[in-house]
């Protein structure tokens, strides 16, 4: 498979190391000094797989024509640009591993909406310092249709990312698999950007529960005015936690998921809170912004959500134009 990965950080140079050790055709997309280091080093993965490939890599997207794949990696807020410099290039099928859900219409503004996979990532990891990608969590890419349904070219990238020893698996309802993961995600972004807390301190409090459990509720309503059914997943560990109602419920199931971080992941760190303590831009606007976006869209009231995207947009901002 012809494949281009655009965005050579965490995800983005796993992703190609080891398609490319898989015996793919990967072209690596990447800018500035990390592009020279990945070039005179090559593409140095260690954690859950020790591989040095020597992928190629690219910084004028002017000489890519086609390719069968392009998985976007890079963060939200330099989508835009970076679907720029691919323009003219002629992709069969793109999907994106980013937060969110405004990335697969960015996509099908690019390409058409008939190229787009959907994706979601549970996988992850961080560029260390001398420049090697530590891979930290591979519990799955999971892909589908948009319009539903598990088709060839589907099944095709699963295939792909599993011979590579990527994690994968298929989704017959990708739209509602997405909004689970979405659901989790943003009030673990939001609670832990503005406490600076781990995931297991702020699920195991009862008042940061507690807005857990209400920014739950919210981008669930979302989920569901858009046709959604959303459906369990880790780390929320009971079959019941998407389709509480009660608060006091919802609030009880917070703090089980407490328990499930103390056991598993003590010192989980949600990925917006490590950009904050890195001193990175934050991805809000392409994220939470957007659920506050779809609630007015919707006529769905997300109170908790907008306040937690306002505070966070507000610092984020502050903090950048003082450096």
């Amino acid at each position: 498979m012809k494949i281009i990965v655009m965005g050579a950080g965490a995800l983005g140079s796993i992703s190609a190391a080891l398609l490319h050790e898989a015996g793919h055709d990967v072209a690596l997309v990447a800018r500035g000094s990390r592009a020279e280091h990945l070039r005179a080093n090559g593409v140095r993965v260690e954690g859950l797989a020790e591989v040095t490939a020597a992928v190629p890599i690219v910084t004028e997207t002017t000489t890519l024509s086609d390719a069968d794949l392009l998985i976007m990696t890079v963060k939200t807020f330099d989508t835009e640009a970076a679907l720029r410099q691919l323009a003219h290039v002629k992709f069969g099928s793109c999907l994106s591993l980013q937060n969110g859900l405004m990335k697969d219409d960015q996509l099908a503004a690019a390409f058409g909406k008939e190229a787009v996979l959907g994706a979601i990532a549970n996988f992850s990891g961080a560029v260390r310092d001398d420049g090697v990608a530590l891979f930290t969590v591979n519990a799955s890419i999971t892909v589908g249709e948009p319009a539903g349904g598990v088709s060839p070219r589907v099944q095709a990238v699963v295939d792909a990312l599993n011979g590579a020893g990527i994690n994968a698996h298929t989704s017959a309802d990708i739209i509602s698999t997405s909004w689970s993961k979405l659901i989790i995600w943003a009030g673990m972004a939001i609670v832990s950007t503005l406490t600076r807390q781990p995931s297991v301190r702020v699920f195991s409090d009862p008042d940061t529960a507690m807005l857990l459990a209400r920014i739950h509720r919210e981008v669930q309503a979302l989920a569901e005015a858009e046709g959604a059914v959303p459906e369990p997943m880790p780390p929320y560990s009971s079959a019941q936690s998407l389709a509480a109602t009660d608060e006091a419920e919802m609030l009880r199931l917070a703090l089980e998921t407490g328990a499930f971080f103390r056991e598993n992941a003590p010192l989980h760190k949600h990925s917006m809170l490590q950009d904050l303590e890195r001193g990175k831009r934050l991805e809000v606007g392409e994220t939470l912004g957007d659920l506050v976006a779809r609630g007015k869209r919707w006529g769905v009231p997300v109170p908790t959500v907008e306040a937690g995207y306002r505070m966070i947009v507000g610092m984020d901002r502050i903090r950048r134009a003082a450096e």
